[in-house]
């Protein structure tokens, strides 16, 4: 599941009408929570080396240069928000339950991952 997971990521990643926004703060939270012992044996170091490699050389970096103010219940989530708003972005990806509970952000719609897959789908 997780190799089949990555594949994916890694197509929506490389696609030329996607462009994906990361900061800072979003790959050291990624990187602390990937490294946690009980991935080890779920996803192999050599996997996780790979991903932030394809990371560092598809995504866009920016910095957050506004402060978001939001209704959202764990407030270490704002610099997503804020990310989002200096861009600015058409979607808010996400797996936190937080976030995806808010629906939206200033009109930004925030979507898990397998909606955006739905939406990257071409029409039949």
């Amino acid at each position: 599941m997780i190799g089949k997971r990555l594949a994916s990521i890694k197509e929506v990643l490389c696609r030329h009408d996607v462009e994906v926004y990361v900061c800072e703060q979003l790959l050291d939270e990624i990187h602390m929570v990937i490294s946690r012992p009980k991935f080890d044996n779920i996803i192999p170091q050599e996997t996780r080396r790979r991903f932030f490699e394809m990371v560092y050389d598809v995504c866009y970096f920016t910095d957050i240069t506004v402060d978001a103010t939001s209704p959202i219940r764990d407030i270490k989530d704002l610099y997503l928000l804020a990310m989002a708003e200096s861009v600015p972005v058409d979607y808010i990806v996400s797996g936190d339950k937080d976030l995806t509970e808010l629906g939206e952000h200033k009109g930004i719609p925030i979507l898990t991952y397998n909606q955006l897959l739905a939406l990257l789908q071409p029409a039949t």
